[in-house]
């Protein structure tokens, strides 16, 4: 995807960003920096065609009843994180599965507020305010000719085929996720990191080609917010300003890197959100559990692999 041709999208998508941790901070509302929006804006503005197989009155629909869902889970059920996130990622499979789509960014809305504890209503407001926001602007984007219009087509698996993946990942997911969160290292298992599994998961995904750059574009997006975090804590640079910074970077990471990968942008900016118990250990259990989940995705699930049955290795 050329850099120059998007320039547009890639703008519009950064002041969309930089307006809404500007509200966070304003409304004083962390509830309103939803992370996975510069994943979904990625996905959904920036790349020319949608990165997942969903339309928009479904995408609204899934992300709000993963928000709402997370939420609720935190009221009504007071039990560790290592027993709740494995209901929040049973709830989105089986809701993708059930609306055809694999709107994979729901994982992030509904288990992101169990990994920060969030017991407020204002965050499935937000999120169904954000993502409402960003399909009235893809629209937009269809009518200047700025992107393809979305071509959905409902997914339709056999049962036989769909339990046994579904099973697959939630099996690989509770060995590794559950362990972490137990542990107090929620950091390796943050919820970008589980979308980017799941999507890595698909036998066609096309960036199982190219792991080791995959990997880095994740590990450098936890480093920029990283080093934007740091910039808030230790220098008092505004949390706007440090999103703006930091999202050009981003940018500059998925150009150089040629990997588009939604969910690095969702790395960035929950840099910003997250709990604070060290300048460097997000970006180190970030990587670490970044090369841990793209490596079982490849490995453990059935699909195309670098230099396997004449795929070509990575450049």
């Amino acid at each position: 995807m050329s850099l120059r041709r998007r320039w547009l999208p890639i703008l519009l998508a950064g002041v969309f960003v930089v307006a809404m941790v500007a509200a966070a901070g304003a409304l004083r509302c962390p509830e309103v920096l939803f992370p996975e929006t510069a994943a979904i804006l990625c996905g959904a503005w920036i790349q020319p065609h949608q990165a997942w197989n969903v339309d928009r009155p479904r995408m609204i629909a899934l992300m709000c009843a993963g928000a709402v869902f997370g939420t609720a889970v935190n009221l009504l059920l007071p039990w560790p994180l290592w027993l709740r996130a494995p209901l929040g990622f049973l709830f989105c499979a089986t809701l993708m599965n059930v609306a055809g789509a694999d709107m994979t960014p729901v994982l992030s809305a509904a288990i992101l507020p169990m990994v920060l504890g969030t017991r407020e209503w204002a965050y499935p407001v937000a999120v169904a305010v954000i993502v409402s926001l960003v399909c009235a602007g893809q629209v937009a984007l269809e009518h200047l000719g700025l992107r393809e219009k979305i071509d959905f087509r409902p997914f339709r698996l056999p049962l036989r085929q769909t339990l046994l993946g579904c099973g697959r990942r939630f099996l690989v997911f509770c060995v590794l996720a559950c362990p972490a969160f137990a542990t107090g290292n929620a950091f390796l298992a943050v919820p970008p990191l589980l979308v980017a599994y799941t999507e890595l998961t698909r036998p066609d995904m096309t960036l199982r080609l190219r792991p080791r750059r995959t990997w880095c574009t994740l590990a450098l997006a936890a480093a920029i917010g990283c080093v934007a975090r740091n910039a808030v804590e230790a220098l008092g640079v505004p949390t706007w300003v440090a999103a703006a910074l930091a999202y050009a970077a981003l940018v500059l990471v998925w150009d150089r890197m040629r990997v588009w990968m939604p969910p690095a942008g969702a790395l960035v900016l929950l840099a910003l959100l997250a709990p604070w118990p060290g300048p460097w250990l997000y970006f180190a259990e970030a990587a670490i559990g970044a090369a841990v989940w793209v490596a079982s995705a490849i490995w453990l699930f059935p699909g195309i692999r670098p230099g396997q049955d004449g795929a070509p290795a990575e450049d």
